[in-house]
């Protein structure tokens, strides 16, 4: 019993670490794209110059502000295909579909996620021309996300596989809907 109270709380911590991860980078890339907009506009029509790096600052945030809303997706179940189809199912059908899905994402995620890593690598003797940025910057963000979502398919696998929790879907809730 004990050890199953700790394995849950570990994927609940595991998924919580995950989210305010997803959400601080969320913020923060939000946030720098905006700057990099308010500036590249006050640059170019109050000054009448221009910022040379205002193309490349997109380029290199962008990856990662969707990183971090694709796994916060994710970790929160909010996947619209996965709500409708677990929503016409019985409990019962919910969990044997959750654990395929879930059992079968984390090992998909796994092998992309290793795969992207030798694109980073790659991708790291190329410069971003203005601020001579490597490539991997943005390769990077691919390989987070796909290691995370790996994580997110585990945890869910171990919450409804291996300690039988009920999947649950609320259709109405914003914070998640199959959980």
């Amino acid at each position: 019993m004990k050890t199953t109270t700790s394995l849950m709380h570990a994927t609940r911590k595991t998924e919580a670490v995950i989210e305010i991860l997803c959400k601080s980078v969320l913020t923060l890339t939000g946030f720098g794209l905006l700057a990099v907009l308010v500036v590249n506009v006050f640059v170019r029509y109050v000054m009448e110059g221009s910022v040379e790096a205002a193309s490349e600052l997109p380029a290199l945030l962008f990856p990662w502000f969707v990183m971090g809303g694709v796994v916060l997706a994710a970790v929160r179940g909010n996947h619209v295909a996965m709500q409708l189809t677990m929503h016409m199912l019985p409990p019962a059908g919910r969990r044997v579909l959750a654990i395929f899905i879930h059992g079968l994402s984390a090992i998909v995620f796994a092998v992309l996620a290793w795969h992207s890593v030798e694109n980073t690598l790659i991708a790291h003797d190329e410069l971003s021309t203005i601020m001579h940025v490597p490539g991997s910057v943005g390769y990077a963000a691919l390989t987070v996300a796909l290691t995370l979502m790996a994580v997110c398919a585990v945890t869910a696998f171990v919450r409804f596989g291996v300690l039988a929790e009920p999947v649950m879907v609320d259709m109405a809730s914003a914070e998640g809907a199959v959980v």
